[in-house]
């Protein structure tokens, strides 16, 4: 063989290698938009005079969804004929429908942020994502944890239906958090049971306001990491006029915590309204309540800039003080 020939044949070979690579290869990180199973739909979609035979069918797609039903039980069937025939049941789901003709932009956004997350944390994690109607289940809006060798991410869908939903006037909840039932606040709420699901790794202390402030703060800039194109006011659950509150009397909070001596406080009942939901905190007129999850964002994104951690190192590091040390925080 010429070394003509031999130039060739490596060039050609090379070639097949490289379309090989392009057809076979999928980047670790590759962002691209993922499913959600409409269990709400497909659930109500049954034939109620047929529900135990329907739903042996139904969970082999829903398999989370039965986990641990007896199907033979007739008190539990008996249940499921109940909800899906409840007139509220079907008015929720006519809510939602309409709300939520499709998810397709919430797809995309989740899988760009799951991507970001897997390249942050060196994982390689894609849930299977799920939404449900929980009859208004405000406390377990979004469910992220690990079964088995799978990761669920479930959705409470109808928890997203906007502040002035009719079906919210029976719940109880104030304003304040109503304004963050809406559809902008699913992604963040889906990224923050992320957070703290990485947070569980390392347990938190929380012996005082500082430590609250800095675990609020790493759940923050966790959230801007993983969901950059959201704003910022979103991120916190502010309106516009609340995150301005926030940036400019940051100093004038922060000179009140260190002048009270309200750092160090383990009384959670003089610090409450900084961290907990509240509508605002009495000293600050005007201000929103959860002030403490800014300032303690804004430690934070001292410390990374200043030590150049990864994300996985500052949800390891636990010393609250260490972090404001370094962090060098002066507003």
């Amino acid at each position: 063989m010429t070394k003509k020939t031999l130039l060739i044949v490596s060039a050609i070979a090379l070639v097949l290698i490289l379309t090989l690579v392009l057809i076979f290869y999928k980047p670790k990180f590759e962002s691209s938009p993922i499913p959600i199973k409409r269990y709400e739909i497909a659930l109500m979609e049954i034939d109620s005079n047929r529900v135990a035979e329907e739903l042996y069918l139904l969970f082999k797609d829903f398999p989370l969804f039965g986990y641990g039903a007896d199907l033979e039980d007739r008190h539990s069937v008996q249940q499921i004929f109940d909800f899906i025939t409840d007139p509220r049941t079907k008015e929720l789901l006519a809510d939602v429908l309409e709300k939520y003709p499709d998810l397709k932009s919430l797809e995309a956004l989740l899988g760009e942020s799951f991507a970001r997350y897997n390249r942050l944390f060196d994982r390689s994690i894609i849930p299977t994502i799920y939404t449900y109607i929980s009859y208004l289940d405000y406390d377990n809006r979004v469910i992220f944890e690990k079964l088995g060798f799978d990761t669920v991410l479930v959705i409470a869908i109808d928890m997203y239906l906007g502040a002035d939903n009719q079906h919210y006037n029976a719940t109880g909840l104030p304003m304040y958090i109503r304004m963050r039932l809406d559809e902008p606040f699913i992604a963040v709420d889906a990224m923050r049971a992320v957070a703290h699901f990485e947070l569980e790794n390392t347990p938190q202390p929380l012996n005082n306001l500082l430590d609250h402030m800095i675990l609020h703060g790493k759940v923050a800039y966790f959230l801007e990491k993983t969901l950059p194109s959201v704003d910022m006011a979103v991120r916190f659950g502010f309106t516009p006029e609340q995150m301005d509150w926030c940036r400019q009397s940051e100093r004038m909070v922060w000179s009140y915590l260190v002048g009270e001596k309200l750092l160090y406080e383990q009384n959670m009942f003089r610090f409450r309204s900084f961290v907990s939901e509240s509508p605002t905190i009495q000293i600050f007129p005007g201000s929103p309540g959860r002030v403490g999850h800014y300032i303690g964002y804004r430690i934070v994104r001292r410390y990374m800039e200043n030590t150049g951690q990864t994300l996985p190192e500052l949800f390891e590091e636990t010393d609250s003080q260490k972090i404001l040390r370094l962090s060098n925080y002066r507003p």
